[in-house]
């Protein structure tokens, strides 16, 4: 029974000489089949990060460090282009168990139907 002919992972060309396992024909085959995997994942990485600083910027810029317990409305907020499903962490207050959501530095936390307070980091 003869080998099944080994052909490369990235151009499909066959493999004539190495170890058995070998799955590419040469370097740069293999550079490029890794990096065309790593493009894929970081393009959705990126996607999601950029979701965070716009979420991270509209929250800076409704944010007024005179008025904390000022109140923002969902719709102001949306608005504005905020996406409530991205963010970086939740934080629980140790004396009032508020929960707020943070985008990096940036968090709110529902305090009425629909309307939120907005703080800076602790």
């Amino acid at each position: 029974m003869e080998p099944t002919p080994r052909v490369c992972l990235h151009c499909g060309k066959p493999i004539k000489n190495g170890r058995q396992d070998r799955k590419f024909c040469d370097e740069a085959c293999k550079n490029e089949f890794h990096n065309q995997v790593k493009l894929k994942e970081y393009k959705e990485m990126r996607k999601v990060d950029l979701l965070l600083k716009k979420n991270r910027r509209v929250l800076k810029r409704l944010f007024n460090p005179k008025n904390e317990k000022a109140l923002f409305a969902k719709e102001l907020m949306l608005k504005h282009g905020f996406e409530f499903e991205y963010h970086t962490h939740i934080v629980i207050t140790k004396t009032l168990k508020n929960e707020f959501t943070f985008c990096y530095d940036y968090g709110y936390r529902p305090v009425e139907k629909d309307r939120y307070q907005i703080i800076k980091s602790f």
